[in-house]
């Protein structure tokens, strides 16, 4: 017994849970949720689990002491920080709660006395140190069945009475209010840059303690040059309050000890990790570092939460880690065969996934391919550094074929560049192809036809059918786009190419093509005669896009003549097949129909939604058309409400887009908005009319959040 006495005198710092020092921030909804738990019956042990830096120390110190008027037996803080001798457990919490005991057992009777039965809770800060002791905690509630344990651990207790709440890192808004409250009471007059914040605390992870490491260096730093100081986090981060815990004064000495509480082989395995971005499935990790990594995977959640576990969309496993963590393990890891590893399972992972995603289950692929893009990205810049630019390409262009079409294609465009430039070998014609498509879908129609120009006479000469028919449909599908003279021919023969193919679905795109340079033509009869024949081979092939896009387009002339009902059913089916297979790019062409619809059926509140909604994704997207033909229903829908002078300046911005992207909207769509302008030029004026709508075309799409 004397013993354990001296033990906690040089030990634990134990006393009323301690008030913090300033605000906390942003874990007002974990703060309720642990209060939830900790007021449950059940719950006798409650472990706040998290890496070093996450903020479980503070959680637990205001869970607690927001949580005391239910424990009339006390509520009681111990620090275990600077205790490194094992089983001085129960010594320490005897100490906290003014009693004498040497055993778990003796604890709880106690207990029993000091409290008189009433319930007492306990918090244990900085557990870590002590797993191996754990059993003892089980012993302890065991036999003080009035007492209730909130521990902070960077690694559970695996106990059967534990329950554990994870705590995350902040999320990007209260990891911002973080810094900047913390910041400004350090240096009041320090200029905040709300971008350069956002930037900071991503670096940070959003872990509370790198943020106010970071923010007590902003009382020298300006915040640009904090934020490059940032690109060595470990070593920036240093120094921290002198009323901090010797833990808490640098990240890297909170990360030491997580990594000094693995083995050898789980070092290994967590150095081998870092060739990974965004975490990786447990199928990948074998494969690249190592069949059998599961028994490494468990143990190195259990000691240390360097890892952070997650369910894949397939229900698979996967695993990650914070970018602050995996550049301390890529400082302590040697892994040059893992990223060569690396490299080639994601070709090949990526090349299996396009394909995949062609044939079936394509929102399931395209939502695993997103996932992986860090992935993707790191072994394609793998292979151009190791001088292997037939794979990088090969990457690139599988990535193209199967890409979720939004923010990614800049990126994609930059791969298929990056590859090209290195002078690869094979895939060229290809590669040319799927550049061009992108481009297209940028509405870079200059680009788009220059790429696909190429890519037509690539294929001939390399004796690729199939892919000099594709090119020519989507360079007459851009020619129709824009309005050239020779669209109709040129998608005529690209009509002819893919009949000598065979390939249904590349019948179909060219039978929708030839109807897009119609409609240019106003052949009314030709368009509504070549979308309903492109339908019937999209359909043979099983090519939900397609048909979406022939139903659309079929629905759109019901609904231009009249037949709101059957336009209906067309619009409904459209979109029901996209959201059904994904793809927000393709969605947002039957869903601007259905604004249409509301349009056609003067519900003018509804339709002012729908386009909004289009607009807004064709932003997302950067699709130049769409948000043209946005602008120009919210015009439209202006003029059908009597405001004129609105309607003029959304037709303005609408002009805009056009002009910029060298492509006029539709000539059905031109029709219906020119309806209501020609109201607006009468009610307003010419003159009136002519400023409003240079008005417009100034601002541009901003015009539609005037």
């Amino acid at each position: 017994m004397e013993e354990a006495v001296v033990l906690v005198k040089r030990g634990a710092r134990h006393a009323g849970v301690p008030c913090p020092a300033n605000a906390t921030i942003g874990r007002e909804a974990e703060l309720v949720e642990i209060g939830a738990l900790l007021a449950r019956p059940d719950v006798r042990l409650l472990t706040l689990a998290g890496p070093g830096g996450a903020g479980k120390t503070r959680l637990a110190h205001e869970a607690a002491r927001a949580a005391a008027d239910h424990f009339p037996g006390g509520a009681v803080h111990v620090t275990l920080d600077g205790t490194e001798d094992a089983g001085v457990l129960v010594a320490e919490a005897a100490a906290a709660l003014d009693v004498v005991a040497a055993t778990a057992d003796q604890l709880a009777e106690q207990l029993r006395l000091a409290t008189n039965g009433a319930p007492a809770l306990l918090v244990l800060d900085g557990f870590e140190r002590f797993i191996d002791d754990a059993w003892q905690v089980g012993r302890l509630l065991a036999a003080a069945e009035n007492l209730k344990l909130l521990i902070s651990s960077r690694a559970p207790l695996r106990i059967t009475a534990e329950h554990v709440y994870p705590v995350r890192p902040l999320a990007a808004g209260h990891a911002a209010q973080l810094f900047v409250a913390r910041v400004t009471a350090a240096r009041p007059d320090r200029e905040i840059d709300d971008a350069c914040v956002e930037a900071i605390c991503a670096r940070l992870d959003g872990l509370p303690l790198a943020i106010e490491l970071a923010a007590d260096r902003a009382r020298l730093l300006p915040l640009p040059a904090l934020l490059a100081g940032l690109e060595d986090r470990l070593a920036l981060l240093t120094h921290g309050p002198r009323d901090l815990p010797a833990r808490q004064r640098s990240l890297r000495a909170t990360l030491d000890w997580s990594w000094d509480a693995l083995d050898d082989a789980e070092r290994t395995l967590l150095g081998r990790m870092t060739v990974f971005e965004g975490g990786a499935s447990l199928e990948a990790l074998e494969a690249v570092c190592d069949p059998g990594v599961e028994p490494l995977l468990s143990a190195i959640l259990d000691k240390a939460s360097l890892l952070q576990s997650d369910v894949n969309t397939d229900g698979q496993p996967r695993f990650g880690m914070l970018d602050t963590i995996r550049e301390f393990a890529a400082e302590r890891a040697t892994v040059t065969d893992a990223a060569r590893r690396h490299a080639h399972w994601f070709l090949d992972y990526c090349e299996r996934a396009a394909e995949a995603a062609a044939r079936e289950h394509r929102r399931d692929q395209l939502q695993r391919l997103a996932l992986e893009r860090g992935n993707l990205r790191l072994a394609f810049e793998w292979h151009l550094r190791h001088g292997t630019p037939d794979d990088a390409l090969r990457i690139a262009i599988a990535f193209a074929r199967a890409l979720p079409w939004d923010a990614h294609v800049h990126e994609v465009r930059s791969w298929l560049a990056g590859a090209l430039a290195a002078k690869p070998s094979e895939n060229v014609p290809a590669a040319l192809y799927w550049d061009g498509r992108l481009a297209l879908s940028q509405a870079a129609f200059a680009e788009a036809a220059k790429r696909l120009g190429a890519a037509t006479r690539a294929a001939q000469e390399a004796g690729d059918a199939a892919l000099e028919a594709a090119a020519l449909v989507a360079h007459g599908r851009c020619a129709a786009l824009v309005r050239r003279a020779d669209a109709a021919p040129l998608c005529e023969r690209a009509l002819l190419a893919a009949r000598a193919v065979g390939d249904p679905g590349l019948i179909g795109d060219a039978l929708f093509a030839l109807a897009s340079a119609y409609e240019r033509v106003r052949d009314w009869d030709r368009v509504e005669r070549l979308s309903a024949e492109a339908l019937i081979p999209y359909r043979a092939a099983g090519d939900p896009y397609g048909a979406a896009a022939a139903l659309a387009e079929l629905g759109w002339f019901d609904l231009v003549h009249g037949r709101i009902e059957l336009a209906e059913e067309r619009f409904a089916e459209a979109v029901a097949l996209r959201e059904r297979h994904g793809d927000d790019r393709r969605l947002v062409e039957p869903l601007i129909n259905y604004a249409w619809l509301a349009f056609a059926r003067r519900t003018a509140e509804e339709a002012r939604v729908q386009f909004l909604e289009c607009l807004s994704r064709a932003q997302h997207m950067d699709d130049r058309f769409t948000i043209a033909e946005a602008l120009g229903g919210l015009s439209a829908v202006a003029a059908l409400e009597a405001r004129w002078s609105e309607a003029a300046r959304l037709a303005g911005a609408s002009a805009a887009v056009q002009e910029r992207t060298g492509a006029p909207a539709w000539e059905s769509v031109v029709d219906e908005v020119e309806r209501g302008l020609a109201e607006a030029r009468e009610a307003l004026g010419p003159h009136a009319f002519t400023s409003e709508f240079e008005a417009g075309h100034a601002r541009g799409e901003d015009e539609a959040h005037q």
